[in-house]
């Protein structure tokens, strides 16, 4: 499976189960993973947990590096 710099894949429960087991993420890190599997844009999840799109932008880059390194 290879990740894009834009978008995140949807990934399976046991899939997702194994990420948050293994990456390590923070609270934050943990709710967009979710969200963004469930399809979300990075905008509606920046309103949804009414943080910037920027600060979401970085949220999704930070769990990209951290499922990248347990691959």
């Amino acid at each position: 499976m290879t990740l894009n710099k834009k978008q995140i894949p949807n990934f399976l429960k046991h899939e997702l189960d194994f990420f948050v087991d293994q990456c390590n993420f923070t609270p934050r890190e943990k709710e967009f993973l979710y969200l963004s599997n469930n399809e979300e844009t990075l905008e509606s999840i920046a309103e949804k947990l009414d943080y910037s799109v920027s600060t979401v932008n970085r949220i999704s880059k930070n769990v990209k590096n951290k499922i990248m390194k347990v691959l």
